[in-house]
Order: C-alpha cells, then structure tokens, then sequence
C-alpha cells in the first residue's frame, strides 16, 4: 500500500452539495453493505492526481475554514448510513425489553445498556426463599445467621404458604440447629451426644441427665453463647410459625417423627434458667401442634416431659402441655387412643383435680376437664381415682358446680296476646274560641305551627292526607272577617308541618292506576284541642234543645271553669260570695235534671227538687280539679286490649355458631355422664350401705334438674347423664 492512501481516502470522504432552497433534503439510509472481497467492492468516484487540494476545504484539515468554504467545485461522494433502532422506529422492540409483566426471566446482560438493572426481573429459582434455605444447609455462620433472620419473618407473615414439602431438609435443618442433634439413624450408640433420628430416642431423657450444665445460672453471657441460644430460639420459632399449618404439622410428624420427638424433649429439658423460656414456651406449642398424628406410650420420654410440666409454676407452661397431652393421637386415621392416660400417677390425678378449682382461669380449667373427659371413657380408670378422690363430697359436686359456669342469663318471650290501641281520631279537632283569639295574635309561620302543635301529635303509625290538612287550616284561618286573617300558601304550610314535627313527611303514594295519594306520614289528630302548655280543653256536653247543634259546646282550661259554667249557667244556681261555691238550697219545684251527653239517670222519675242530689250527680260527669303542679297528660292513644306476654328466664351456657353447646360447662356434663356411665355396679364394691351411683348422684339430682330446666345449651347432655342416673337408682 502506497503513502498515498490515507490521503486519498479522505478526499473521496467530501461534503455532499447543498440542495436547492425549493428541493427538501431527503438523506439516503439505505444501508451499504461493507465486504472484504475485492469482487464486491462498491464503485467509488475517482479522483484525478493532479486536482489541486485546498486545506481549508479539507474538513479533516486542520486549517478547514467552514466560512470560506462554499462548496462549488468539490467533488462529493456517498457517507455510509445504518439504520439504528430507537423507541421511535422500533417501538415494540424496546417495548419487550421494558416490559417488567413479562413472566419469563431474561438473562442479565450487564454490558447491553439496553437491560438495566432496574427492569430486570430476579429468577425465580434464586429468591430470598432458596437462599434461606441453602444457607441455612451451608454451615457458614454468616448465611446461617441471614438465613434464619429470614425465615423468621417469612415463617410470621406467609406461614400458610410456606411449606416443609417445597424445601426439603429444611424441617431436619432447623431442628438440627436449634438442638444441636448429632444425627445417627442407622444404629443405637452409647454415645450420650448421638440420637436415633429415624425412630426417637427411648433413653433420651437418661442422656440428658448425664450431661453436665456448663451454663451459670445468672445472666451474663459471652458472645458465643448468646450467639447459640439466638440461634436456637429463632429455629425454634420458625418451626413453631410453621406447624401452626395442618399440613406442615402433619408432614414434620410423619417424615421426621424420631428426630421430632428427640428434639422435642431435649428442648422440654433445657435448664430451669430465664433464658430458656421462650425456647420451652415454643417447643410446647410445637407439641401442641404435632402430637395430634403422634401415638405414645407410659413410657414415651415426650409424654413423660410434658407430664412434668403440670407442676411447672408458670402458667403458660401447664396450659400448653395440658393442650398437648390431650392431643395425643386425636387424628390418627386408624382409630389408635392415647393410652399413655392410663398411667397417671397418683399425685398427678390430684393436681389434674387442683386445676378444677381454679374458676378465674378458663384455660387451665377447660384443659383439665379436657384431661378428665378422656380419662373417665375407661371405667377401669374411675375405679383407679376412686382410690384417689372422694366422688360424692369431691369430684361430682365439683362437676355439678361447673355446669353453670360463664352461664348468662337470657330471656325468651311468648307472647299469648296482641295489645290493641284505640283508632285515630277521623276529625280534627275544632278550635275553641279562647284558642282562636290566642293564635289570631300570632304571625305566620309561626301561627300555623302553633295550631298543628294543639290539634296533633307525632305518632309513627298514622297519617293524614295533605289535602284534608290544608282544608282544616284554611276554615280556620281564612276568614277575612278576623283580624289578622290569612295563611300561607299551600306549598309553605305543608314544609312547615315537617319543621313543627321533625319525624312528619310528606309522602306520595302511587296507588293502582292513576290513584296518586298526598300525605303526611307520622301524625295524627288529637281527640280535642291542646292548650299552649299542654293540657286539653274541656268540653261542655250538656244538652241545649234550643241550639241547632243541641250541645253546649263551649270550651274552658280548667275543670273548675267547666263545673262554674254547668252550675251558673244550666242549673241556674245562685254562687255564694265564695268563688267557685253556690247555694244548694232545694227548689221549690222540680227543675233540676242531668242532661250531660244524653244521660237517662233522672230520665225515667223526671226532675228533681233536691239541688244537691242532682248536683253531686252531674260532678261526677266533670273530671276532677289539677293541682297546680300537674303535669300535662300523655298524649298516647288508650289501650283497647293488654298485651299478655308469658317470660321465660333462663341461664344458658356458651354455644358456637351451629348452636352447638362448648366450653367449661359443657365438658363438665360430659365428664359427669363418663363417670354415671362408668361407677361400678358390683355388690363388692359400695360407698357405705348404698351403690356408689346413688351415693354420688342422690344428693346432687335436684341441682342437675334444675340446671336441666333454666340451660338450654346442655337439655341433650344433661337428659343422657338423668337417665343413666335414673336407669338403677331408686330415688
């Protein structure tokens, strides 16, 4: 290759000619094709030798001068072009690169730009969970830590997702972990750090008291076994998190039932020391939890540790194991029983009896009764606690007493007849003169209100049309001969009967066809009109032939008026100087009558002479005079016909949903039928001169009874146990 070349090279590279000022400039970007062989060498322009080149027309010069460069007379040749593909030519090209919903994992290619590290989705295979747990396999102390820090929270907040089947070793993992276990499943060993994993350890909890406590019994630690017991603790409770599911429970119990037991008791058995709570506190509510698919035996080192608890003094520890011990063998497909509760000891049926007592603790006293539930199925059983509890002055009182507990009293009504009330009025009531020259004072609205206010109640179960509400309004207060007349339009007045009344409404009612109903919901017509403060006018019902309407009909507030008006003005007695008193003395003639509302008592002997025999009769029509200090009377519509209602009282114990009886009093009952069921009926074997059936339930039938007739939640329970009670007794 010549010198020359570079030169030539750049010179063939010119600047293209500028377009004309009318001709757009459409650039050429198809692609060229680039190939080493000569055959396919793309034709170049050439260019002669002896062209003269001018360095500021060069623009790979350094002396190139863009100003002085018009750009006539150059030779100009083809650039190379290549498409490159943006968001804008290639849209769905990059949209599959960003697109974060894609369920695939795509590789990380961390030198393409086009694949940053925030749209790139993490492999499924390689999530927090898989770390976890190979870090936990690993034995490196770091990812050891990490891994069970992890664990714990996804143990806590997706434990009913996280199952032992979808990672395995992780359930022996973490057992091995937390106790420490040296794993030798093949052959037994003398060895006291060496377990049989695959089917328990029956000499287990010999070996653990052979292994000294190196701890001390205060609360300072070194850094290493802090670090342990931290490490132990959070196995412990991720395994506890984790069997809280049926399926994992049931999976651990089957799979790894030695190696579960093993590290059960080892953890049950930790040094009576603070530090070792928690861990027993969690290993219990794993036993809880897995004992339910567990069978045992007198003699199984888990049932023996759970035993001990029940003289533990922390609470927490005798509620669980008493949960665990009743749950033995309680899902076992194949009908197998917890016969280990045949062996109780002695002084263990007499603590089991100590936590009856304890009334203000419902879970220690449910868990007992759930103990004392399976332990009296087996009359064998109650013939062994009869040697140990007095049954008619201890257990069965006990029993009995229970079968009221947490009892709520309830009530349950029969209702044998309805209450009638009196009809609405159908009139509205007529305004006294008194009461129309008090509202003829007012102004409206309010005018309007009061006059509601003493003609109607509120009452939710009547109702008035509007129609015939307006009409009464306007004859009362459209007579343009008062003073002061006038009223509100119609559509005012009906919003100011829902301002008086705050539960009135105007309602429509769409009847059938074109029947359309107007009216106001929640009122009623009082049977007369109301005073401003309350009280109903009284009526004068005498008998007056010489007026078209033959009543009286005026109105007065006070009983006393009405009684001074009847006297003055219709028997035509003389008053006294005593307001309110008038001379009694007898007629000359026979003038004096009753014509109150039609009475017929001086009807059929004709009138009388005696003033004072006709005019104590007449009071006894008026009502009685109100102390001053009367309040105003209810406004409540008399009652036709009382409600006779029958009322039980009953004093029922807890049920669940499906009505079903639970709880501390119904496990009583059960226990109680289990022990009548079970009393021996043997002529050896008396309480006394007497069967031990009747010495236990003679004394105590009238309290069942009674506990029968007021707790319906125990009828069933309790007629089972009175017909057993009453099937050989002879009370």
């Amino acid at each position: 290759m010549s010198a020359t070349t570079p030169q030539r090279t750049s010179l063939r590279q010119g600047l293209r000619q500028a377009p004309k000022v009318n001709q757009p400039f459409i650039p050429d970007t198809a692609p060229t094709r680039r190939s080493h062989h000569p055959s396919f060498t793309s034709p170049q322009p050439q260019m002669s030798p002896h062209m003269s080149m001018n360095p500021a027309a060069n623009p790979q010069s350094a002396h190139f001068a863009v100003d002085s460069w018009e750009g006539k007379g150059q030779a100009q040749m083809p650039m190379s072009v290549r498409e490159v593909p943006t968001p804008g030519n290639r849209p769905g090209h990059f949209a599959s690169l960003y697109d974060t919903r894609n369920k695939a994992a795509k590789g990380a290619d961390f030198y393409d730009p086009y694949f940053p590290l925030r749209y790139l989705e993490v492999p499924r295979t390689d999530h927090i969970y898989k770390r976890a747990h190979y870090g936990l396999q690993s034995g490196i102390q770091d990812e050891v830590d990490f891994a069970l820090y992890h664990l714990v929270q996804i143990s806590n907040q997706r434990w009913d997702k996280f199952k032992f089947e979808g990672f395995p070793l992780l359930a022996e993992t973490l057992m091995q972990k937390a106790g420490n276990l040296n794993m030798t499943p093949l052959k037994p060993s003398d060895r006291v750090n060496v377990l049989n994993s695959l089917h328990g350890t029956r000499t287990v909890l010999d070996k653990i008291q052979q292994i000294p406590i190196t701890l001390p019994s205060d609360t300072l630690e070194t850094f290493e076994s802090n670090h342990l017991i931290r490490n132990v603790r959070e196995a412990t409770l991720v395994l506890r998190n984790m069997v809280l599911l049926a399926e994992n429970a049931f999976y651990v119990s089957r799979y790894a039932s030695g190696l579960l037991r093993d590290f059960l008791v080892i953890l049950m058995n930790l040094p009576n020391q603070p530090r070792f709570t928690e861990i027993k506190n969690d290993a219990l509510d794993i036993a809880e939890e897995v004992t339910k698919y567990m069978r045992t035996d007198a003699q199984d080192p888990l049932w023996v540790s759970l035993v001990g608890f029940l003289d533990s003094p922390d609470r927490a520890h005798v509620i669980r194991a008493l949960w665990a011990l009743t749950h033995f063998s309680t899902e076992l497909e194949d009908g197998d029983v917890n016969r280990a509760i045949d062996h109780m000891s002695k002084p263990t049926l007499q603590q089991m009896y100590y936590h009856t007592l304890l009334d203000l603790d419902r879970d220690i006293l449910s868990g007992a009764l759930d103990f004392w539930y399976q332990y009296t199925l087996s009359p064998d059983n109650i013939e062994t606690l009869m040697d140990v509890i007095n049954f008619p002055t201890i257990l069965v009182p006990r029993m009995v007493a229970l079968l009221t507990y947490e009892a709520r009293p309830t009530k349950k009504e029969t209702i044998l007849q309805e209450e009638k009330v009196a009809p609405p009025p159908s009139d509205i009531p007529r305004v006294p003169q008194e009461l129309l020259e008090k509202l003829m004072e007012l102004p409206e609205p309010e005018r309007s209100s009061q006059w509601l206010r003493c003609c109607f109640v509120e009452d939710a179960e009547c109702e008035i049309t509007q129609i015939a509400l307006w009409q009464a309004y306007q004859t009362r207060f459209a007579n343009p001969q008062l003073p002061g007349s006038g009223v509100l339009p119609a559509a005012e007045f009906i919003k100011n009967v829902s301002n008086t009344f705050t539960n009135a409404q105007a309602q429509v009612i769409n009847g059938p066809g074109t029947n359309t109903k107007f009216i106001i919901k929640g009122i009623r017509p009082l049977e007369t009109a109301y005073t401003f403060d309350g009280f109903p006018y009284l009526y004068c019902r005498w008998a007056d032939n010489s007026k078209p309407s033959k009543m009286c009909q005026r109105a007065f507030v006070s009983p006393a008026d009405l009684r001074n008006h009847i006297f003055g003005e219709h028997m035509k007695l003389q008053a006294t100087e005593t307001p309110g008193k008038f001379r009694m003395d007898a007629a000359e003639t026979p003038i004096h009558g009753c014509q109150w509302d039609n009475c017929t008592r001086f009807r059929v002997s004709g009138p009388s002479a005696n003033t004072s025999l006709v005019a104590g009769h007449i009071i006894s029509h008026l009502p009685e005079d109100r102390p001053a200090d009367a309040e105003p009377p209810s406004t409540k519509r008399p009652i036709l016909q009382e409600r006779i209602v029958r009322k039980w009282y009953y004093m029922d114990t807890p049920i669940n949903e499906k009505h079903e009886p639970i709880g501390v009093a119904y496990k009583a009952a059960l226990v109680l039928r289990n022990i009548a069921r079970g009393l021996p009926n043997r002529e050896a074997m008396k309480y006394g001169n007497v069967s031990w059936k009747k010495a236990c339930f003679v004394s105590q039938r009238a309290k069942i009874v009674e506990v029968w007739d007021r707790n319906r939640a125990l009828r069933k329970e309790l007629t089972e146990l009175i017909m057993v009670m009453e099937k050989e007794v002879d009370y």
